[in-house]
C-alpha cells in the first residue's frame, strides 16, 4: 500500500515512515506542509494519507485534504493532538477513515488500514 505521510515534526514523521515501511508499505514523503501534501498527492498515487492537522506553511492538514479531494478521492487518517470540537467537526466533513490522537499506536493504524482496504 502507498501511504503518504504528512507530518511537520521530523521525529514523528521519520518514526511513522519507519513503522509503515517495516509493515511492508511504501511511504510517499514524508512532507511537512499542506502545500507539499497537495503537490505529492496529485502527482503520485497514494492509497491513503496519514495527515497531521497542524502543519508548517500556510495550509493546515484539513485544508490540504480539501484541496486534494477536489481533484481525487484519497482516503485519509487524521493524526493530531487536537480534540477541540471545531477542529474535529472540520475534519469530519472529509469523511476520514479515522481521527487519531497522538501519541499514535502503529497497531491501531494497521488495524484501520486492514479494515478499510
Amino acid at each position: 500500500m502507498n501511504i503518504l505521510i504528512v507530518e511537520d515534526e521530523a521525529i514523528s514523521a521519520n518514526l511513522l515512515k519507519m513503522l509503515m515501511t517495516r509493515r511492508g508499505h511504501t511511504v510517499l514523503g514524508p512532507v511537512a506542509t499542506g502545500e507539499e501534501a497537495v503537490d505529492l498527492a496529485l502527482t503520485s498515487e497514494p492509497d491513503v494519507m496519514l495527515m497531521d492537522i497542524h502543519l508548517a506553511g500556510e495550509m493546515d492538514g484539513i485544508d490540504a485534504v480539501g484541496a486534494i479531494h477536489k481533484e481525487k478521492q484519497v482516503p485519509v487518517i487524521f493524526i493530531t493532538a487536537y480534540d477541540e470540537s471545531s477542529v474535529v467537526e472540520r475534519a469530519m466533513k472529509h469523511k476520514p477513515l479515522a481521527y487519531l490522537k497522538k501519541p499514535l499506536s502503529p497497531n491501531e493504524i494497521e488495524q484501520i488500514l486492514r479494515a478499510s482496504f
